[in-house]
């Protein structure tokens, strides 16, 4: 079945954030293009919205356990896209990435401990680890060549102090896809340092080839026993307003560890139409996340050569999976990200994610969602190459 991607779709005065929950700005277009929160602008596949509506028939929405059917989805999607089929026992079911990375830190630290990040990074790390009373612990990458690169020595040293290195895999914002060798080596520094990896991998399976995702307690026998993984459809099948997501954890004493507390808070449980949903996503969704892959790699596609022809002082982060572009604007010459944030919102009509939100390293970048129509991308390139040529 041929899907179709260049459909524009209103979504104005749907509740949803991307276009009701950025606030209200002042721009020189009338309306400001919201390219920002990481969803996409694409309709959610007919088979997972047809799942819904299966469910829906039904006149009772009571408390719903989670069917044999959720966890073969999940473990058929590994087998077809990982190239091994987890046991049963090693996936459970709990809301979100972020609630989950929330509760692992109150299962497995106490107050005061250190978790480690390496900025830029997702902002909602900091966010639950400052929440949680715990002590953030930066290891900063490196960008050499327009490319996202771990610090070796420092990510040893700071992980002295962790108990728990916190991983986006693959990398958000930069897009960078970790290799076997590279998560090898983290789970070595890990393990050396009696440190746990909680791996957020909700962007897995948004990985452009020839670059291929590895769960991480997949990697090695070492990682196995100290990592986490945490996954969910939500952003690859466009359908984060489904809560939903699952671990995959493969040490029994740590994951007897974490489903009991799981269970025990009450966070085991979905809502009467997730299982339903998510296990249609995985099921039927080979074909449907093939093409949305090659589309949007043809965004990017689009992005890199609109900004090396027509805009150069403008340089992007190439992503090696998912539909986010970290824009380097450094060469815009602005004297404080306010002032460049203010210009691509009043000058160019384009409502981005600032990079200082991804904290270190982050400051003079932003965030480009190009999960839209192509038509949005080209409207957006053009804004922006005027705003850059009244400067």
């Amino acid at each position: 079945m041929k899907y179709n991607f260049d459909k524009i779709l209103d979504r104005n005065h749907t509740d949803c954030t991307k276009y009701d929950g950025y606030g209200s700005f002042e721009s020189e277009y009338k309306e400001i293009l919201p390219l920002w929160v990481a969803d996409m602008d694409f309709a959610t596949p007919p088979f997972v919205l047809d799942a819904i509506r299966r469910r829906l028939e039904h006149p009772v929405l009571g408390y719903t356990v989670a069917p044999s059917s959720y966890y073969e989805a999940i473990q058929g999607w590994f087998e077809r896209h990982y190239g091994f089929r987890p046991l049963r026992e090693e996936l459970e079911h709990t809301p979100g990435v972020v609630s989950g990375i929330y509760k692992l830190i109150e299962c497995l630290t106490e107050k005061g401990d250190g978790i480690l990040i390496t900025p830029p990074v997702y902002h909602p790390f900091s966010n639950v680890i400052n929440a949680s009373g715990r002590k953030m612990i930066e290891a900063p990458l490196r960008l050499i060549d327009g490319r996202q690169e771990i610090d070796w020595e420092l990510l040893e040293s700071r992980m002295k102090d962790a108990n728990i290195f916190l991983i986006s895999h693959p990398h958000n914002p930069g897009g960078r896809v970790w290799s076997r060798g590279e998560l090898e080596r983290i789970a070595q520094i890990a393990k050396a340092n009696g440190a746990l990896v909680i791996s957020d991998e909700i962007h897995a399976d948004l990985t452009f080839k020839p670059h291929k995702h590895i769960p991480f307690p997949s990697v090695s026998s070492t990682a196995a026993e100290v990592g986490i993984t945490l996954m969910a459809p939500s952003k690859a099948f466009n359908m984060p307003g489904v809560i939903g997501s699952h671990f995959y954890i493969k040490d029994p004493v740590l994951r007897k560890r974490i489903f009991h507390y799981m269970e025990a808070n009450g966070l085991a449980h979905a809502s009467a139409y997730t299982y339903d949903a998510i296990a249609a996503a995985y099921r039927e969704g080979d074909e449907w996340s093939e093409q949305c892959l090659d589309y949007v790699l043809g965004n990017i596609d689009y992005v890199r050569r609109f900004l090396e022809e027509r805009i150069p002082n403008i340089k992007m982060i190439e992503p090696e999976a998912s539909f986010l572009i970290f824009l380097d604007c450094r060469g815009l010459g602005f004297g404080t990200t306010e002032e460049l944030n203010d210009f691509f919102i009043r000058k160019a009509g384009l409502f981005l994610n600032d990079g200082k939100m991804f904290g270190t390293g982050g400051d003079y970048f932003m965030r480009l969602n190009v999960g839209s129509p192509r038509s949005t991308i080209e409207e957006a390139m053009r804004r922006l190459e005027k705003a850059v040529n009244n400067l």
